[in-house]
């Protein structure tokens, strides 16, 4: 997947071709398999089922983070202040600023499942939840404006809609996705742990071993995250 790194600066045509893959990045339709699980009568089955449908729907999360993390224009930037959209995009965006603890750079080492040392890993842990907890949790996902504003911007695409609409709506689909990493904030989730290693895997694993201890040197990820912005 080619990462987009410079929606701000795309044509409206450009953006009019974009959004209809933005919305359609698997989160949106891992969702709809949490929604049925949640559905159904709590068990240690349903639980584990669960379990899976999150690390799926956690991947599509992360594959969406892609096509948005490096988007920094000003989403009130250009609207009337006094409109009603830009009256609740500011509201939204006040709520983010008050409450976000993290840096951009921070959340990108988060969804990796690891942390920048400038960074503190949350006490709540996903995968320690109790059951009960854990669907709550989920519940409270899966209800974020983010769906609510991504079925709103799929459906406005099917009407070849002016590039205006088109425009407000992304900016009220960005600023959604920024209150759901917000929802993420305080919870800790590695979506590879408790995965089985892959014989292959663990082979290259041995490899790299024998090579650190015959005084090969390796890189930290800060240090790999630094020469790949140089």
């Amino acid at each position: 997947m080619e990462k987009v790194t410079d929606i701000a600066n795309m044509s409206p045509e450009e953006l009019r071709e974009f959004l209809p893959t933005l919305v359609n990045v698997p989160i949106f339709i891992r969702r709809e398999k949490l929604i049925t699980l949640l559905n159904e009568p709590p068990s240690a089955a349903n639980t584990a089922k669960l379990e899976e449908a999150f690390r799926e729907f956690f991947c599509g999360y992360q594959e969406l983070a892609l096509w948005l993390e490096e988007h920094e224009e000003n989403p009130l930037q250009g609207i009337e202040p006094h409109t009603p959209l830009a009256k609740k995009l500011k509201r939204h965006l006040d709520h983010i600023a008050t409450h976000r603890k993290t840096t951009l750079k921070q959340r990108i080492f988060r969804r990796m499942g690891t942390y920048l040392n400038s960074d503190t890993m949350p006490k709540k842990k996903i995968a320690a939840l109790s059951s009960s907890e854990f669907r709550a949790f989920l519940r409270g996902l899966v209800m974020q404006e983010l769906f609510i504003s991504r079925a709103r911007l799929a459906a406005l695409l099917k009407q070849e809609p002016p590039c205006k609409a088109l425009d407000a709506a992304f900016r009220e689909f960005f600023v959604a996705y920024e209150l759901f990493e917000l929802a993420l904030e305080d919870y800790h989730y590695d979506a590879d742990e408790g995965l089985e290693l892959r014989p292959a895997f663990v082979e290259e694993l041995d490899r790299v071993d024998a090579y650190i201890k015959s005084g090969g040197k390796m890189w930290t990820l800060e240090e790999a995250f630094q020469d790949f912005d140089a």
